[in-house]
């Protein structure tokens, strides 16, 4: 397995630490059991960050998402995080800008993201509240 890692999408969410960092699991995916925990973890990360490939083929090893919008709540950091687009919906910026099209994305809610139109996490940082 590879691991590609889009770091300026990150959110905050913390699913890339409940079995210990995905980074440190990617090596041990050769085995059956670490690789389901590994890829699952992966595609746990809301904001699309993670992406786990099939190191032979090079193909990515996600499923395809519903079309769903949704929110992230975040009750451990007692915040509101971000937008949740899941399934490939195109985020198109005012002036007309196409950003890539990804099967998770999460997008600032708070308004004092350093990535807009992207949760970069500030929401924890200034404990956001709906």
């Amino acid at each position: 397995m590879l691991l590609a890692d889009a770091q300026g999408l990150c959110a905050f969410a913390r699913f890339c630490d409940p079995n210990g960092q995905v980074w440190n699991q990617v090596e041990r995916a050769d085995n059956n059991e670490a690789r389901a925990m590994f890829v699952r973890q992966v595609n746990d990360c809301p904001a699309g960050r993670l992406t786990a490939w099939e190191r032979r083929t090079r193909h990515p090893v996600e499923a395809a998402l519903p079309i769903s919008i949704g929110l992230v709540e975040d009750p451990q950091q007692h915040c509101s995080g971000p937008i949740w687009l899941r399934g490939g919906i195109p985020v198109i910026a005012a002036d007309g800008f196409d950003y890539e099209v990804r099967n998770r994305v999460t997008l600032c809610r708070c308004g004092r993201s350093d990535n807009k139109p992207f949760c970069d996490g500030t929401h924890a940082a200034i404990n956001f509240k709906a």
